[in-house]
């Protein structure tokens, strides 16, 4: 029970993903609604210069001051949360979830203020009080705000509301009733707003998590955790017109490593050899090629520089290992098969040369 009522009022702390989807879609909304507001605000303060005043006012002069200062306000208020929607991006950064929440929580507090000042000037000339009521649209549908914020903030705001039409000018049997269906409309609105969007936001967070396990999958070897065959594909696709440096290497004598210790041994050394592979070369030129088979392929590196990595990883492998290398620029695609022919020539002519050392292609 108390864990429904955690994720009823939205009480639950929130994955990253599911809390960074829910900040992108009230930065994009933020944008929207920043626009209009601050159109509607500048089109209301023009007009406002040719506004007939109602009658019944005693300073038509001040009124609409008051009038004009509200517009004011409340456009710089949508101007800040114009800035910060637009400067940060979130397709390109990972923005402060808490100044984002404090930009949209200062638009809605001045919002709701604004409705209320403006509605209240109405409702003592016995017009209708449509600014308060549609204002409050605005904090119950639109942004996403956890129920635990939103719902208090419905309701405090209907009940001062509430009591300046009491102080004013007093409160009809209609609207008596009508104000707290009102009350609870929007509160059932913004509650289910809010949990449908975070079922969305739930789901397309685990529809990318299956997708990336999917993507990982397809491109790393499970075991060692190196890239694989289809990812050296598109790797060889990406250094086009650049030279490169290929390097096809093994274990040697790996059969006996599974024959006297078994198959797990082997498995923790293939994994182990190709964690010291990253650590000299990094993450995204090593590969497993199959087997004990591993392939490293560098773009645009020295051969003074490739050594260096090259002895680095001698230095911090345990078994012995032989290799070949080759150096050649990538012209197209299907060279990179030649280049892994000429590596591999070169890795059985250190094999038969004695095994544990690396050479070049002739």
């Amino acid at each position: 029970m108390f864990l429904r009522l955690k994720k009823f009022f939205g009480l639950e702390t929130l994955h990253p993903d599911i809390q960074f989807f829910l900040d992108c879609s009230n930065i994009r909304i933020s944008r929207i609604v920043s626009v209009i507001v601050m159109i509607l605000e500048l089109i209301t303060f023009s007009v406002s210069f040719i506004f007939q005043v109602h009658a019944e006012v005693e300073n038509p002069e001040i009124w609409i001051l008051h009038h004009r200062i509200a517009y004011v306000v409340l456009f710089l208020s949508a101007l800040q949360l114009f800035f910060y929607s637009f400067k940060h991006s979130p397709e390109k950064d990972c923005f402060n979830h808490f100044f984002l929440n404090l930009s949209i929580g200062l638009f809605l507090f001045v919002l709701i203020v604004f409705a209320m000042y403006i509605s209240i000037l109405d409702y003592i000339l016995d017009e209708q009080i449509m600014v308060f009521i549609t204002l409050e649209l605005f904090l119950a549908c639109l942004f996403m705000i956890k129920p635990v914020i939103s719902i208090p903030s419905i309701i405090l705001s209907f009940a001062v509301f509430f009591l300046l039409m009491v102080k004013y000018r007093g409160i009809t049997p209609a609207t008596l009733i009508n104000y707290p269906i009102l009350l609870i409309f929007f509160l059932v609105v913004n509650i289910t707003h809010y949990q449908q969007y975070l079922r969305i936001a739930k789901r397309t967070v685990v529809g990318h998590a299956l997708a990336e396990q999917l993507r990982r999958a397809s491109l790393y070897d499970p075991l060692t955790k190196l890239k694989n065959r289809n990812a050296l594909r598109i790797d060889s696709d990406n250094a086009l017109n650049s030279e490169v440096i290929l390097m096809l290497i093994d274990i040697d004598d790996f059969k006996s490593y599974n024959d006297n210790y078994g198959h797990n041994y082997g498995d923790e050394l293939l994994s182990k050899f190709g964690k010291n592979l990253q650590d000299s070369f990094g993450e995204d030129f090593c590969y497993r090629y199959g087997g004990d088979e591993f392939l490293v392929m560098i773009p645009d590196i020295s051969e003074e520089d490739f050594k260096k990595k090259l002895d680095a990883c001698i230095q911090n492998i345990d078994c012995k290992f032989s290799g070949g290398y080759t150096i050649n620029s990538v012209l197209s695609s299907k060279e990179i098969h030649d280049f892994i022919n000429k590596a591999d020539t070169a890795l059985y002519k250190a094999k038969r040369n004695g095994k544990n050392q690396v050479l070049r292609s002739e």
